[in-house]
């Protein structure tokens, strides 16, 4: 059956609207289905079974089949050739398939369905010429020949002759509707494939959106009536699915498809495009893979991996793969229209305008070739130029919605919602079913409801009903953050920057990028910094508003700034410097990890950790050396060498070259210098000892290791961990016993000894044999774990706290000192103490919220009443309705003689 496709598509309405009737005769039967015997011949039979091993992916031994099938019956040749040359297509080699069918039409001359196929394919390799010429004789050959007139309307559109082409594509969707009215509906899944393809376009141009569902449903649905494993149906549903940007309905398509057809390199590129609309590169990267190990030689797949590169700065291997997607098909305008975004991107003037010499020379109206361009320019924000060529797609293809829906985003990314609004409404008219500019009018409309207050430099736009009181507190707080920034940067944007604050995070994402699932909660597109409220619905976890606003700030600040040609690694690196956070424990962990096994990123890989991470460990191991390459350019050049940085990228300068003009230094002697300094950061996290990289183990490799080495103590040890970790406790005990016997105080046979114990009530004995084990290792972080617990099970808390106290100094990174201590000062009631552990935990962590309650309480108590009001201020960018926060707050105010800012924050807090 059809896939069920969600509620975007459900609204068509089932009738045939746009379908024109003409009053025409049903074409007659052909004189070979006429003269069809009852009794199928063997030549049929393999035509019939190479069909249906090609439809499942069995290209060679489809391949056989046809062969064979033209041996065994030679009039079957020309259906053998056709099916011949889509094997060879298939798998990419195509000037084969082209030789099967010129070979067989040298035979055959007047076969029209031969010349058509020929045609088709001469076609999709840019032989424009000849692939006219086979589809003329087809036509004249037989009239009704879709596929020749499939082909002739696409060259005259591509040509520009839109009139011509339109009046070539309403002829198959009237020939279709006459055959329907005539009572002798089309049922040959190849030909009602056509028809959908004409019938999409027949609607893409004629604002026809009606004809989605009935092509949808209908057409595509008979084609699969017609043969149930005639995926290219499958793959049509899905592609225009996906345009409409209905992924779910979509990638259902696609995954049916490959149920058919494992190989089928359409589905693959298919999955990989949806992946994008998601920003997932790394699973795009995948689909490309895999569709180019079907087909190494497939445009779209060629396109797809290039797109992976282009968002990722590999420019020259986009180039690369594009390249090779040109040499299958030179006229191909999206291909084209890419690799012109390429040399524009590449500063590559004299390329760039032989690109567009060669496009306008065979085509008049490159629409499709300036959209492309257009796309690519904006995905890499090059804002003022995409606006340009979006314009120009729209001038020589007003029919199309794409230009108008790229435009109308812009817009809303550089903040000009009246201008935005007014394109995107366009757009809809042309394509209602459009999820992603739906969703756009929405939260315009849902926008509506907001109000602004309006600072020196920002509009700040928000829910009154949900956020009132945090938007006072924001207004206030953008305009502090703003003047840090002009005075870090000496340089503030030119315009006002509009804040808008969502009281959903649905809106909040269908703000950025017009689909619901955004995985973050703060995004900057320009000159327009989006955010989710701390309280929104859909946000799962409140957080540091005012650590979010600092980041995207500087990213308005560093884009801006430099035209948006400033890398991702400085704005980020700058960004998170600017969150004014200490560094995340798991940040350290993976850049100690990387650093012993020297695996960093450089200057030109480490935007692939953050768009094409291979685990989330590089996601974080990226923010954490951009930030370090930041400080690491401040300490050693000064911190006017940001400045000079930016000023150099923005003027089009690669990381070589800005850093020779900013820094005089030459990228070796900075990367360099750069991993000379991160040894020195890490030093104080270095672990006890020697670093250990043993490989895991599984339990049978451990083992069979730990029987060839029964005197190892390592491998013993972890069998006897791995034993009492499947309750076999007796084994554990022995192979502890037999490890201790002979390495006392052994770490972790110590560990799994003390948990037996504990486990047989002996306490005091575990302790024992801990506290002794930690005489001979002092420093050995697991050990001083297992003993805080044992004391802490036991009450012994003051004990527990000096052992964490001592793990948390020699071995930072290797427990969770901070966790624990904090607990235990509050079982004690030992705020002061915990002052110093909270003020870590705190510093590393900025949504923690009971953290810094604690900490001010903490501080107020000290009488440290400025650094209670810093840190409960802090609080309330993370919950502004917290009535402890707002408590201590007043409180710290008052002991400072801030009277004038207590009665002000009291009338706000009581919502005067």
């Amino acid at each position: 059956m059809f896939p069920r496709f969600s509620a975007v598509v459900a609204g068509f309405i089932l009738t045939v609207v746009g379908l024109e009737v003409r009053a025409e005769p049903p074409r007659e039967a052909r004189s070979e289905e006429a003269s069809e015997t009852k009794q199928e011949s063997k030549g049929s039979r393999l035509i019939a079974e190479a069909r249906e091993r090609w439809l499942h992916g069995n290209y060679a031994e489809a391949e056989e089949r046809y062969t064979a099938a033209a041996a065994a019956e030679p009039k079957l040749a020309p259906r053998a050739a056709i099916g011949i040359s889509r094997c060879q297509q298939s798998v990419g080699n195509y000037e084969a398939a082209l030789k099967a069918m010129s070979a067989a039409l040298t035979a055959s001359p007047k076969d029209a369905d031969l010349l058509a196929a020929r045609g088709d394919l001469l076609y999709r390799l840019g032989r424009w010429d000849e692939a006219m010429s086979d589809a003329d004789n087809a036509i004249a050959l037989r009239e009704d020949q879709l596929l020749a007139r499939w082909t002739r309307a696409r060259l005259l559109r591509d040509r520009g002759d839109l009139e011509k082409a339109d009046q070539a594509i309403r002829w198959i969707v009237r020939y279709y509707t006459a055959r329907n009215n005539a009572d002798n509906a089309i049922t040959d899944p190849e030909e009602l494939l056509i028809v959908a393809e004409a019938g999409i376009e027949n609607a893409r141009w004629h604002n026809l959106s009606r004809q989605f569902r009935f092509i949808l449903n209908e057409v595509l649905g008979d084609a699969l009536k017609a043969e149930a494993n005639f995926w290219p149906a499958e793959q049509l549903a899905g592609e225009m699915l996906l345009e409409k940007y209905n992924r779910p309905d979509a990638l259902d398509a696609f995954d049916k498809v490959l149920k058919i057809n494992p190989k089928a390199t359409e589905a693959f590129v298919g999955k990989g495009e949806a992946a994008l609309q998601r920003y997932e590169i790394k699973d795009a990267e995948q689909y490309a893979t895999q569709a180019l190990q079907c087909n190494p030689n497939h445009p779209a797949a060629l396109r797809l991996l290039a797109e992976v590169e282009l968002m990722t700065g590999r420019w020259a291997e986009a180039e690369r793969h594009l390249n090779r997607a040109r040499r299958v098909n030179p006229r191909d305008e999206v291909t084209l229209g890419r690799l012109a975004a390429v040399a524009h991107l590449k500063n590559q003037l004299r390329l760039f305008e032989e690109l567009v010499r060669e496009v306008t020379s065979f085509s008049g109206k490159p629409g499709i070739f300036y959209y492309e361009l257009a796309r690519c320019l904006d995905d890499q924000k090059r804002y003022r130029e995409a606006e340009r060529y979006y314009r120009q797609a729209s001038e020589f293809r007003p029919m199309l919605a794409g230009p108008r829906t790229g435009l109308g985003m812009l817009y809303l990314r550089l903040g000009d919602e009246t201008q935005g609004r007014d394109f995107l409404a366009k757009a809809f008219e042309a394509d209602p079913f459009n999820v992603r500019v739906s969703n756009s009018l929405k939260v315009l409309r849902h926008l509506e409801q907001y109000e602004t207050i309006t600072t020196p430099h920002y509009r700040l736009r928000f829910h009154p009903q949900t956020d009132a009181l945090l938007a006072t507190f924001l207004a206030e707080y953008l305009e502090e953050v703003h003047a840090e920034l002009k005075r870090q940067f000496n340089y503030e944007p030119p315009e006002k920057i509009l804040i808008e604050l969502f009281s959903t995070h649905e809106m909040f994402s269908g703000r950025t990028v017009g689909l619901p699932d955004l995985h973050t909660i703060g995004a900057c597109t320009g000159y327009v910094v989006a955010m989710a409220s701390p309280a929104a619905k859909g946000v799962r976890k409140p957080f540091n508003w005012g650590r979010v606003i600092r980041h995207e700030l500087t990213h308005v600040f560093n884009l801006v700034q430099t035209d948006f040609l400033c890398p991702h690694w400085l704005t980020e690196g700058l960004a998170v410097r600017n969150e004014q956070m200490s560094r995340p424990r798991d940040w350290w962990v993976i850049l100690r990890e990387r650093l012993e096994q020297n695996d960093l990123f450089n200057l030109d890989t480490i935007m692939l950790g953050f768009v094409r991470p291979k685990s989330p460990d590089e996601w974080a191991l990226a923010y954490c050396q951009s930030q370090l390459y930041v400080e690491y350019l401040i300490q050693t050049y000064g911190e006017d060498a940001i400045r000079r940085l930016l000023t150099s990228y923005g003027q089009g300068r690669n990381h070589a070259e800005a850093l020779h003009e900013a820094c005089g230094v030459k990228l070796s002697e900075f990367e360099n210098g750069y991993r000379r300094f991160l040894e020195e950061v890490i030093k104080p996290y270095r672990r006890p000892g020697k670093p250990q990289r043993s490989a895991t183990l599984t339990l049978v490799e451990l083992e069979t290791a730990q029987q060839k080495e029964p005197d190892n103590p390592e491998l013993t040890a972890k069998l006897a961990d791995h034993r009492y970790r499947r309750n076999r406790f007796a084994e554990a005990e022995t192979l502890c016993d037999a490890v201790l016997a002979n390495h006392p105080g052994h770490p972790l046979a110590t560990i799994v000894k003390a948990r037996l114990l504990l486990r047989a009530r002996k306490p005091a004995e575990a302790q024992v044999l801990l506290e002794t084990a930690i005489q001979a290792h002092p420093d050995d972080p697991q050990l001083l774990l297992a003993l805080a617990r044992s004391f802490i099970e036991s009450g012994r808390y003051a004990a527990a706290a000096k052992i964490l106290e001592h793990g948390r100094k020699v071995a930072p990174l290797d427990g969770d000192w901070l966790e624990q201590l904090a607990r235990i000062y509050a079982v004690m009631d030992d705020e002061k103490a915990a002052i110093s552990v909270l003020e870590e935990i705190t510093a590393a962590d900025p949504d923690e919220l009971d953290g810094r309650l604690r900490l001010a309480k903490a501080y107020l108590a000290e009488d440290r009443v400025a650094d209670a009001e810093r840190v409960a201020r802090d609080a309330l960018r993370i919950d502004v309705n917290n009535e402890r926060a707002q408590t201590i707050l007043l409180q710290a105010l008052t002991k400072q003689g801030q009277e004038e800012e207590v009665k002000k924050l009291t009338r706000r807090f009581s919502g005067k």
